[in-house]
Order: C-alpha cells, then sequence, then structure tokens
C-alpha cells in the first residue's frame, strides 16, 4: 500500500489508521459499496475520525478529491447527503479494498453499522428530554405512534448530562427497557 504522503496531517490518527489520502478514498469507497444502507457524510466524518483512522482534515480532503473526480457521489437521502459509489467502480474497489489493512477496514465497517443502528433506534424511539424546575430532566421513551403506543416510560435523571447518558444507554438497546417493564407486570 502506499507510504505517507509528506504533507499528510496525522494529529488525531490512532495506531492502525490510515495514513495516505489514497488509503483514505479507497476505504470511502469500499464503505459506500459494502453498507446496505447509504452512509451519510456526517456518520462517515464520524467514523472515519472517531475512530482514529484519519484525520479530519484528510478525511475531507479526501472525500473532496473522490467526488470532484466522479469516483463517488453525493446524494439527497432522507434530508442528509449521503455516499454513492457509482456501479462502474463497484469491482475495482472491491479487489483494491483486499490492499487495505484489515484492522482499519474492519473498524470502519463496524463503526459504520453501529451508527447506522443506531439512527434507525433513533427513528423508531421517539425520546423526549423536558427540564424540570428543579435543574434536572424528566426522559420519556415512546414505542410506537400516538393512536397505537405501545409502551410509554418516563425517568426522571438530576441533570442534562445524566439524561443524555439514560439516552445513550437506552438507544444502545432499547428492547432491553420494555423486555423489564413487561416482566415487571
Amino acid at each position: 500500500m502506499p507510504q505517507k504522503d509528506d504533507n499528510f496531517i496525522s494529529a488525531g490518527v490512532a495506531p492502525g489508521g490510515l495514513y495516505s489520502r489514497e488509503e483514505i478514498r479507497l476505504l470511502l469507497c469500499d464503505l459506500a459499496r459494502q453498507l446496505a444502507q447509504p452512509l451519510s457524510v456526517p456518520a462517515a466524518e464520524a467514523v472515519f475520525v472517531g475512530e482514529g483512522l484519519a484525520n479530519y482534515f484528510e478525511f475531507y480532503a479526501a472525500l473532496q478529491e473522490l467526488t470532484q473526480a466522479g469516483r463517488l457521489e453525493l446524494q439527497p437521502h432522507e434530508g442528509e447527503l449521503v455516499l454513492v459509489l457509482p456501479e462502474r467502480f463497484h469491482q475495482a474497489t472491491a479487489h483494491l479494498a483486499q490492499e487495505l489493512p484489515r484492522g482499519a477496514r474492519g473498524r470502519a465497517l463496524h463503526a459504520a453499522e453501529q451508527l447506522q443502528q443506531r439512527a434507525r433506534r433513533e427513528q423508531d424511539h421517539r425520546i423526549s428530554v423536558y427540564p424540570t424546575k428543579d435543574g434536572g430532566c424528566y426522559i420519556t421513551f415512546r414505542q410506537g405512534e400516538d393512536d397505537d403506543m405501545l409502551l410509554s416510560v418516563t425517568i426522571y435523571a438530576p441533570d442534562q448530562h445524566q439524561a443524555e447518558r439514560i439516552r445513550g444507554r437506552f438507544l444502545e438497546n432499547p428492547g432491553r427497557l420494555y423486555s423489564a417493564v413487561l416482566e415487571a407486570i
């Protein structure tokens, strides 16, 4: 695989990350090819930068190069721009991606799938946070629509930070709360 570019910004790249823009471009294309659902630009950024696979600036430089060359398209999907690999590049990408470090490729795919699952959970489960007079928050988790509400649970949190923590834990496994409620009744 390519060597690190002389002008490459490596700050923020974790061990096992990618140190050439060519590798970043290839992994972007490979993710767009492999994922069942299109990956949004913010989610792709979270995968690359959040997982330490690439520096923020190198990620966006690689994305811009790909889109300007027509090798990767940004298309609107559900209110966001998503990465779409044109069909004519699928076979070449699949072949070339075999040369990427397996660890980086696996981490990227796993992180992207986890982000997409979390986004689906957020759509499926309505969560509302309401501040209280004492600085705390009520968090309400709802399953179903207003007319067909299956379950609604409200929990108190002492502050906004704890409310976000509870919200995040719920989104990791929404079924756990529903199972506990059903088991208790």
